[in-house]
């Protein structure tokens, strides 16, 4: 017989222990015991503020009571009632997750489980035809992360056994077929661009310029310390649980711009800054100044993240074999082969023609 959950216990402190060295990751652990021989424990990394930390605490608490009495207690009617399940069992959610979490919530959270399927297919195929705020329709790599997020959130459900089967499958719902971005800079737009920056927004300059020569996500530049700098060895440390896949790498310092970090602001702790009357300040959500430095350049269909694209580019044409293009970036698989390095002009100068076709127009 399954013990009643008031005759367990829990830990009356809130147990959220801050993990050294890595910037806002918690370690959460829930016990719950009773007076005889059961007894549970959860433990979990939790990447957020203290605030949020407790919060996830609390509710791991509640999953792990529930979990005694009945492990299928909640009920599943609508897609929002599987969405808010997912992000319950996820413990780190990016930016852009929590955006597409955001986006279907509001589209398709209403939608009754049994009538899902078809809503999301009217959902994609309007999506894919109606331009957005941007003026175009839903990319297919869109698309597919869309997906990714609704199968993913339909197999937890299924795991937990609060419903059977997803009714998500491939033969329905193919994966489209995904073109990468090709946008690049002409040497002369390079230059436009950063004489722009440094009229309208010189803070934004040195990071702009070093994204040039450097490949790098933009939350990496934004969380880069001046604690982190090595200039013996002309590097950068980018602490793990800041890049993408939470392990922390090394970017070098090109020597064009050596000057600029050996002379940052003694008392400024960043490696990238704004200077207000009130001191120094991360350069935080700098979209608005980046979209107006693009338009008085004269620049259009231009990312933030296409920046990564060409330095990484620029460092294979000039020469720096492939493999470190890949350590410096931080990629474990050969992006770089698949989706960055379209030009490959490097290689262009060990064609051999031959002999050619031997003809000779004045002879016509």
């Amino acid at each position: 017989m399954e013990p009643d959950a008031s005759s367990f216990l829990c830990q009356l402190a809130v147990n959220v222990k801050k993990i050294l060295g890595k910037p806002n990751l918690w370690l959460l652990r829930v016990r719950l015991y009773s007076q005889g021989e059961d007894n549970k424990t959860k433990k979990v990394q939790f990447h957020g503020t203290r605030a949020e930390a407790e919060k996830r605490w609390v509710e791991l608490r509640d999953e792990l009571k529930n979990g005694f009495t009945n492990a299928k207690g909640e009920e599943l009617k609508v897609f929002g009632d599987v969405l808010n399940l997912y992000r319950k069992k996820s413990e780190q959610f990016s930016e852009s997750h929590q955006s597409r979490f955001n986006q279907l919530l509001n589209d398709l959270g209403n939608a009754p489980l049994e009538l899902f399927v078809e809503r999301l297919e009217d959902h994609i195929e309007l999506r894919r035809t109606t331009p957005s705020k941007t003026g175009r329709p839903l990319a297919n790599a869109s698309v597919n992360r869309l997906m990714q997020m609704v199968k993913a959130a339909f197999n937890v459900a299924v795991e937990m056994e609060l419903i059977e089967k997803s009714p998500i499958n491939r033969t329905r719902f193919k994966k489209l077929k995904e073109v990468s971005r090709d946008r690049s800079l002409t040497p002369e737009e390079k230059i436009k661009l950063l004489d722009t920056l440094v009229i309208e927004a010189p803070h934004l300059y040195p990071m702009i310029r070093y994204a040039m020569l450097v490949p790098c996500r933009k939350s990496e530049l934004i969380n880069m310390r001046k604690t982190d700098l090595d200039l013996v060895a002309k590097a950068i440390r980018v602490r793990n649980g800041t890049t993408k896949n939470d392990e922390g790498i090394w970017k070098p310092i090109p020597t064009e711009m050596l000057d600029y970090f050996q002379t940052l602001p003694a008392d400024c702790p960043y490696m990238f800054y704004r200077l207000e009357k009130d001191g120094y300040h991360s350069l935080g959500d700098f979209k608005n100044a980046w979209k107006r430095c693009l338009r008085l350049a004269g620049i259009s269909d231009f990312r933030h993240h296409d920046l990564r694209h060409i330095s990484a580019s620029d460092m294979v044409d000039n020469g720096t074999p492939e493999q470190i293009v890949m350590q410096v970036a931080g990629w474990k698989t050969n992006m770089l082969r698949t989706y960055y390095h379209k030009a490959g002009k490097k290689a262009l100068s060990l064609v051999n023609f031959g002999a050619g076709t031997g003809h000779r127009p004045d002879r016509v």
